[in-house]
C-alpha cells in the first residue's frame, strides 16, 4: 500500500509521501479563483499545497478518499478531527497555548513541527476548543509518538515484564 497515489483531477500526491493533511475550509471570496470555493491543505516532505474544488460536497469528498488510504497507508498516524499528521516526521511540539482572539470555535492550540525541506511548510497549528481539550490532544500526540517509535510507558513495560515473568516461571495461566 506504500504507492497509493490521490490526484485531486490536477495533481497526484504519493500518499506515503504525506505528512499532514488539514480539514475542508471555505475559502475567502476575496481569494477565490476560477470558481474554487473550498480546499483543504496537504504538506508533503517538499512542501504545502492546497487542494481546491468548486463546491464544499466534492471537497469533502476528495478528503474523505484520501482519509481512507492514509488509513490504509499509515495506521499508526495521528488524527485530530479530520486533520492527519504523521507522527513519524514530526520534529517537535509546543505547548498548548491561548490564542488572542478566538478562532471561531477554537480558544486554544499548539504548534507542531514537521520535517520538511519548505521552512514555510514546518509549522502546523492543531486547535482546540478549550485548553483542557488542547491538553488532552498535546498528550494524544505524545503517545502516538512513542507508539511510533516503540517507547513504552512505564505501566506498559511493568505489565510486559510480570507477562514475561510468568511465562518464563512454567506456570500455566
Amino acid at each position: 500500500m506504500g504507492s497509493a497515489v490521490f490526484t485531486n483531477g490536477i495533481n497526484a500526491y504519493q500518499v506515503s509521501g504525506i505528512l499532514y493533511v488539514g480539514s475542508v475550509a471555505e475559502i475567502p471570496e476575496k481569494r477565490r479563483q476560477n470558481g474554487y470555493t473550498h480546499s483543504f491543505k496537504i504538506t508533503t516532505g517538499l512542501g504545502t499545497v492546497f487542494c481546491h474544488y468548486k463546491d464544499e460536497e466534492t471537497a469533502r469528498k476528495s478528503r474523505g478518499v484520501l482519509a481512507g488510504m492514509l488509513d490504509a497507508t499509515k495506521p499508526n498516524a495521528f488524527k485530530h478531527g479530520f486533520e492527519f499528521l504523521d507522527p513519524t516526521r514530526v520534529v517537535s511540539f509546543s505547548s498548548v497555548l491561548q490564542f488572542k482572539k478566538p478562532l471561531g470555535q477554537y480558544t486554544h492550540g499548539f504548534v507542531v513541527r514537521m520535517e520538511t525541506v519548505d521552512e514555510k511548510s514546518r509549522e502546523v497549528w492543531l486547535r482546540y476548543r478549550s485548553e483542557d481539550y488542547a491538553q488532552k490532544g498535546r498528550k494524544a500526540l505524545w503517545a502516538s509518538l512513542h507508539n511510533v517509535n516503540g517507547v513504552q510507558s512505564k505501566s506498559e513495560e511493568k505489565a510486559l515484564a510480570t507477562e514475561t515473568a510468568v511465562a518464563n516461571s512454567g506456570l500455566p495461566f
